[in-house]
């Protein structure tokens, strides 16, 4: 079959923050929480897709290429999506069809290389990317 990309942010963010943020990119997520994100990776759903390709499986992420265009574009919106107000998390998986996330990694922002992180991503497993400001 096919690969398909799923994510999400937290609720209650800016919405004009959010539109602003994700602009012109080619990526786009829905507002919910880990347990929606499974949930429709279980049931092969569409309402936590994060683009509108039939099917995902030229995507450059989990590609171990960090010059890849599309990466960049991704990178350049979870670095956009710092100055949306509210914005705690984004959720992202890659996942084969009817395959669920059998794993889960959190990560913060600000302690990865944000191409390389997107490059390695493994499939079948959830991963968080922490967006809050951190404080030293």
């Amino acid at each position: 079959m096919c690969y398909f990309l799923y994510g999400a942010i937290n609720s209650g963010i800016n919405d004009e923050d959010y539109k602003t943020a994700s602009k012109d990119n080619e990526f786009h997520f829905n507002c919910g929480n880990i347990k929606d994100v499974n949930a429709c990776v279980e049931k092969c759903g569409m309402d936590y897709r994060i683009t509108f390709n039939y099917c995902d499986c030229n995507t450059d992420i989990g590609q171990k290429d960090t010059n890849k265009k599309q990466l960049k574009s991704l990178e350049e919106l979870l670095l956009n999506f710092k100055n949306v107000r509210g914005i705690k998390y984004v959720l992202i998986s890659k996942n084969w069809y009817d395959e669920t996330n059998d794993a889960q990694e959190t990560v913060h922002i600000d302690d990865i290389d944000i191409l390389s992180f997107l490059a390695n991503m493994e499939t079948n497993c959830l991963y968080k990317i922490e967006l809050y400001k951190k404080y030293y």
